[in-house]
């Protein structure tokens, strides 16, 4: 069984208000995102996919090139304005000028809830390595404690993912006490740059 395959089987046994963290490498980073993607399609669940990591036109034809279908992901790209390709509001793509705004990703994730009304709904954030790099630690761990009790309080499934190795001990410390479950994805063997 692959990585994607094993992942969506693990995020199905898990109750539908579970917080669950993902610690994979590089190697498995693309093997994550359509394990969780596949995981919302077969459970009819709507997505809000928060990327900190590529922009969301980046993830959408990786995704395609692999023939899975985008239409019930709705994005919150905190990552292309930094680099220059925002592009306007509509579809299903919101933006956030920076990861550093933390605040502002949280308004958007409540946008996005609320405009999906009474569908099931699962929460992606892509991912929390990204966001350590941009924050500082605490401010990390003030948002995750929020974020994840937040949409737990409100019945709603959370997928947070981090890279082995770029993410903080203290963060770690936190996604494992708020978290219910955590899973730990390996990719094949290989160099630490993932070539």
């Amino acid at each position: 069984m692959g990585a994607e395959d094993d992942l969506r089987k693990q995020l199905a046994g898990f109750g539908e208000r579970s917080a669950v963290s993902i610690v994979t490498d590089i190697g498995n980073y693309i093997q994550v995102l359509k394990g969780v993607i596949g995981f919302a399609r077969e459970g009819d669940l709507r997505c809000v996919y928060i990327t900190c990591t590529l922009p969301a036109k980046v993830v959408t034809e990786q995704l395609g090139a692999e023939n899975i279908k985008t239409d019930g992901i709705h994005f919150i790209d905190a990552i292309s304005f930094m680099v220059g390709t925002a592009h306007d509001e509509r579809g299903q793509t919101m933006y956030v000028e920076s990861p550093t705004m933390l605040e502002g990703i949280m308004l958007k994730v409540d946008t996005w809830l609320k405009r999906l009304k009474d569908t099931k709904k699962l929460v992606f954030l892509d991912s929390v390595s990204t966001l350590s790099m941009h924050n500082d630690t605490a401010l990390i761990s003030e948002f995750l404690h929020y974020f994840v009790n937040n949409l737990r309080g409100r019945g709603i499934r959370t997928v947070i993912l981090s890279v082995s190795g770029q993410t903080p001990e203290d963060v770690e410390n936190i996604l494992r006490l708020v978290c219910d479950e955590t899973v730990v994805l390996k990719g094949e063997e290989g160099p630490a740059d993932g070539k």
